[in-house]
């Protein structure tokens, strides 16, 4: 005899069956698109340096600003995790559970520097980009009591002998941005590194353990408004100082490439849902007049990203630096 069929024409195991696997299958689809209340609990914001630096600045500016656009009210907790230069932070980030209860910020292209070094144990492709809070842009200056006072000197100089620029280990923004500056503007570069803080090789060059430095816009603006630094040149396309080169007069645009992103991210595979509600609060509180007012109070640059903005920035760096590879090996 066979089995008997419903009005639909389906058997009585047939009903049965889809009846005990459809939740089953239902559930990796289910597991974080109910989740109508979040965030549920405070968020850890990451933040792969020392208290005190740039990046710890704008996170602690921005973080409580934040969770006013939240759709519930919890807290955003900045939270150090400085070792590695960096990498231990971001390898905690990447591990963590993409349920949006964990975020950080990154140095872009710092961390891909690390990454292309091999064994970062990360892959920034994968991560999923909220947007970003700001960059900055780099110059080179020399002491003020220096005799250079052009780059056309720093070239001539540089005919006699290498220049000696103080700057951060291998693994740092600035390293990369001194090495790939330095050959743009066809300048002999001979690198000093060792410093322990990300500020220390700046204040090697005022003491004079080199010939100049190139660092953020924002730093060297404040040494030269103490009389410690001048700025002879500005990565920018069109500069910002009036007494100083761009990469526009210097006839070199790629170094107008040479910036420093702030951008915030999540975990591989954080849910849509998730990340637009991160990405709008983010968003919101980078235009929110207490975060504009701590911007022009500390003469910071902050920039809102979407997220496609902000993985755009993530490819072009990538290629940028893969297309100086070579310089960088070599240095």
């Amino acid at each position: 005899m066979g089995a008997s069929r419903n009005s639909n024409g389906r058997t009585r195991r047939e009903v049965i069956a889809a009846a005990c696997l459809s939740p089953a299958l239902l559930l990796p689809r289910m597991a974080y698109s109910t989740e109508p209340d979040f965030p549920a609990k405070d968020i850890t914001f990451i933040i792969p340096y020392s208290a005190g630096g740039g990046f710890d600045n704008y996170v602690r500016a921005v973080s409580p600003v934040m969770e006013k656009y939240l759709p519930n009210k919890v807290t955003i907790v900045p939270t150090n995790v400085a070792s590695g230069n960096g990498s231990r932070g971001i390898n905690q980030l990447y591990r963590a559970r993409p349920d949006g209860y964990t975020i950080g910020i990154f140095n872009i292209p710092g961390m891909f520097i690390l990454q292309q070094k091999g064994g970062a144990g990360y892959d920034l492709s994968k991560f999923t980009w909220l947007g970003g809070v700001g960059r900055d842009k780099y110059g080179l200056g020399v002491a003020w009591s220096s005799p250079i006072k052009s780059i056309a000197d720093l070239r001539a100089l540089s005919q006699t002998r290498p220049i000696k620029f103080t700057t951060t280990g291998p693994e740092g923004t600035a390293y990369a941005a001194t090495l790939i500056g330095a050959e743009l503007l066809g300048i002999k570069a001979q690198l000093i590194t060792g410093y322990k803080g990300s500020s220390d090789y700046v204040v090697g060059a005022i003491r004079g353990d080199g010939d100049a430095v190139v660092t953020a816009l924002p730093i060297l603006r404040r040494m030269r408004q103490g009389e410690a630094l001048r700025i002879l040149a500005t990565f920018e396309a069109h500069g910002s100082e009036k007494e100083a080169a761009d990469a526009t007069m210097l006839g070199q645009p790629d170094l107008s490439q040479i910036v420093l992103e702030r951008l915030i991210g999540a975990p591989p595979d954080l849910p849509p849902r998730i990340q637009m509600i991160l990405a709008d609060a983010l968003q919101k509180a980078i235009k929110d007049p207490q975060v504009i007012a701590w911007a022009e109070k500390t003469d910071v640059e902050v920039q809102s990203e979407t997220p496609e903005e902000a993985a755009a920035i993530v490819r072009d760096q990538a290629a940028f630096f893969d297309k100086w590879k070579k310089v960088l090996t070599a240095g």
